[in-house]
């Protein structure tokens, strides 16, 4: 296989509640600077970072998605995930997508490695 290694991470615990969410994201943005190609991919509560568009003064996975985004990365949430939490695409981070669980399926096929966060 030639070009860039693809990466796919899925996030499935909530910010706040335990790391993952800040290790998920840590690892996306540290896995794309070195040349990867990644995706993330928000399920369970883990769609709930991508609601996160304030400011804080404390460690923010809203900031880091949105970093993701502006650095290429894909960032889609579960569509039954973010409807089950009303989350929307107007509620939600600008750039996120919400899609439904095949996409995701197509995500994995095509991934060199899957990492998993949550518990």
């Amino acid at each position: 296989m030639t070009g860039k290694k693809t990466l796919t991470i899925m996030l499935t615990r909530g910010p706040y509640v335990s790391e993952a969410a800040d290790m998920a994201l840590k690892t996306a943005l540290a896995a794309r600077r070195k040349g990867y190609r990644v995706n993330l991919f928000l399920y369970l509560d883990g769609v709930w970072s991508s609601h996160i568009v304030g400011e804080k003064e404390y460690n923010n996975p809203g900031e880091w998605i949105r970093s993701a985004v502006a650095r290429g990365i894909p960032v889609t949430c579960c569509e039954r995930c973010t409807g089950a939490r009303d989350l929307t695409e107007q509620n939600i981070i600008d750039g996120v997508r919400i899609t439904g669980s095949y996409p995701f399926m197509d995500l994995l096929m095509e991934s060199d490695r899957v990492l998993s966060f949550g518990g």
